[in-house]
């Protein structure tokens, strides 16, 4: 028997009251699996619903209705707690904007999530290292984020989300703020080090090129996914 999808959306709808008192449908049946080590990519227009559907998959929302798993945990219905513990060591997240922490260095920046696991902060202060040579920037181990370049905020806001060794990646439209030559190299280390750390990778652009270093590619439209 194969091994279930890590992530699975099945029949999964979203609807937002608008002016009026009317509902809106934005996620209409939505249906996804995720295998393990998968790399997906999720294009849209603006206003399409990416980001509602990926607080939907982080478990940052609920659906309206529809089932959402992670490996064969129902999460629908779990309390903000019960995510939470669940989300720490199976999911990372990636934003357009770094969110680092402006008075953290960039190694307690990639060390932040560990605190808030409450693990043991020696064992993952070399793995800390260890990606920051990955990334090519060991030497703005000690800086702050205000003294990195975008690109550099970017590598460090990867290392962070790889640091638990997550079983699944989310990047929002990680390299938006970067220029073609910065986000390419982004792409290509988050790339290499998905596949390094086994983790799966859900990857949301609206660069067709970047979508399609993907090993599948997905198309929000009208509320539905669509095979690009």
């Amino acid at each position: 028997m194969p091994p279930s999808p890590i992530l699975s959306l099945k029949n999964v709808t979203k609807q937002f009251h608008s002016p009026g008192g009317q509902m809106t449908a934005v996620l209409q049946g939505i249906s996804l699996a995720v295998e393990s080590q998968q790399t997906v990519s999720i294009s849209g227009e603006s206003g399409s619903g990416k980001s509602t559907l990926l607080h939907l998959i982080g478990g940052l929302d609920s659906p309206f209705s529809g089932s959402i798993f992670w490996k064969e945990k129902q999460i629908t219905g779990l309390s903000i707690d019960q995510l939470a513990a669940l989300r720490q060591n199976f999911m990372g997240f990636i934003f357009q904007s770094s969110n680092l922490i402006p008075e953290l260095t960039a190694l307690e920046n990639i060390l932040f999530p560990v605190r808030i696991a409450h693990k043991n902060l020696s064992h993952y202060r070399s793995k800390a290292m260890d990606l920051l040579h990955h990334l090519h920037i060991p030497k703005q181990a000690k800086q702050i984020p205000e003294k990195l370049s975008g690109g550099e905020r970017q590598r460090v806001a990867i290392a962070r989300a790889l640091i638990l060794d997550p079983e699944l990646v989310v990047a929002d439209e990680p390299t938006g703020n970067l220029d073609e030559k910065n986000a390419t190299a982004a792409i290509e280390l988050l790339l290499k080090l998905c596949r390094e750390f086994h983790s799966s990778l859900i990857f949301v652009t609206h660069n067709v090129s970047f979508a399609r270093k993907m090993q599948q590619s997905l198309t929000l439209k009208s509320g539905s996914l669509h095979v690009a």
